[in-house]
Parts: structure tokens; sequence; C-alpha cells
């Protein structure tokens, strides 16, 4: 019995997480398809995001340092690792620094 609720039950997990990635996927499409003014603010907001990629992609560093190369990583994977890590900074500085500039102009204004 506890086989039998296992195995239905992974493949429950999966037809419900497919589901789930299905809706995810189609509902944000359907909002915009349906309000496409919006889809200027999605595509600036996706080229802003692709912008820090390329820029984190360009200045992050392949290098492999001797402690890592116990660990065989490869030069792609080190570069893929540094891109993630300066887009993730810049990201967090970011939003640093709208929280900042939140704050303080809601101070001025009152």
């Amino acid at each position: 019995m506890g086989d039998f609720m296992a195995n239905y039950g992974i493949i429950l997990t999966y037809i419900l997480i497919a589901a789930a990635t299905i809706a995810a996927i189609a509902f944000p499409i359907k909002h915009l398809i349906s309000h496409p003014k919006k889809a200027k603010q999605v595509g600036i907001g996706l080229g802003a995001l692709l912008v820090i990629y390329i820029i984190a992609a360009l200045s992050a560093s392949d290098e492999v340092t001797e402690h890592f190369m116990k660990f065989d990583v490869t030069a792609s994977q080190s570069k893929q690792v540094g891109t993630g890590l300066i887009v993730f900074y810049i990201l967090a500085v970011g939003a640093l620094l709208v929280t900042l500039y939140t704050e303080i102009s809601k101070m001025l204004n009152k």
C-alpha cells in the first residue's frame, strides 16, 4: 500500500507541477494580449534585465584558481557563476538604492 501511494503521489505531484507551470506561463501571456499597453512596460523591464545580464557577462572573469581546479571547475562554469554573482550584486544594490530613495523622498515630502 505504501509503494502504491508513493508512486501515484509522485505522479500526481508531477501533474500538478506541470499544471502550475502552464498556468504561470499562460495567464501572464493572456493578460498581456488583453492589455497590450502594459506589454511595453514588460518589454522595458525585460530589456533592462537583459542589459544587466550582458554587462555582467562581459565583466565576469573565467579564471579558475588552483583551489577550484580540485573540484573540476571549468572556465565556462567559472564565468557563469561570476555572471550570476555580478547580476545579483547589481540587482541588490539597485533594490537598496530604490528603497533608500523612496524612504528619503517620503521624509522630505512630510
